[in-house]
């Protein structure tokens, strides 16, 4: 058995070699025909230095002040405006579009929606709470989509309702 193995294994090496002259041949003909071509390397960007005068400009270390991150509102005139005094819930932090509707609990004859975030956050919801970024509130909620009424800003110091759905989404 062992010396059936061993001439078996001999047989095997002794296959290998043989003529590749042809296969050298082919080689050194595509090498010669087919030349890569590169292309040369783009210019690189001239560095235009920057010199930072603190006493013009915000410190980069140090956070912007309130009055530049808060908003603005004209409050002075007779028109729909936002209720600024009310904290924000954690939705009103997403878009609309970041946010999807994944289903529905009931109790009694309320129903609650059960809302997604892009951080994979679940949040009940019911009629009457915000989300989104423009003072977005739940109208109504059925069992395939909830209604929003949000508040946008029209340019002039006053906003206007819009009106959004959110569909349910199975995905």
């Amino acid at each position: 058995m062992r010396y059936l193995t061993l001439a078996f294994l001999v047989l095997m090496v002794s296959g290998c070699s043989g003529d590749r002259s042809d296969l050298e041949l082919f080689v050194t003909t595509t090498k010669a025909q087919h030349v890569a071509y590169i292309p040369p390397l783009k210019e690189t960007p001239k560095f235009e230095h920057f010199s930072y005068q603190s006493e013009l400009l915000r410190s980069p270390f140090v956070p912007p002040s309130r009055e530049l991150t808060e908003e603005v509102i004209d409050t002075s005139k007779d028109c729909l405006q936002p209720d600024l005094q009310r904290r924000k819930s954690r939705l009103e932090t997403y878009a609309l579009d970041n946010l999807r509707m994944r289903g529905t609990l009931t109790e009694g004859d309320v129903i609650w929606a059960l809302v997604q975030s892009s951080d994979g956050n679940v949040y009940r919801l019911g009629r009457g709470d915000f989300l989104g970024l423009y003072h977005g509130q739940i109208a109504s909620v059925t069992e395939r989509n909830i209604a929003i009424t949000e508040l946008v800003p029209d340019g002039s110091g006053c906003w206007t309702e819009r009106s959004s759905n959110m569909e349910l989404s199975g995905e």
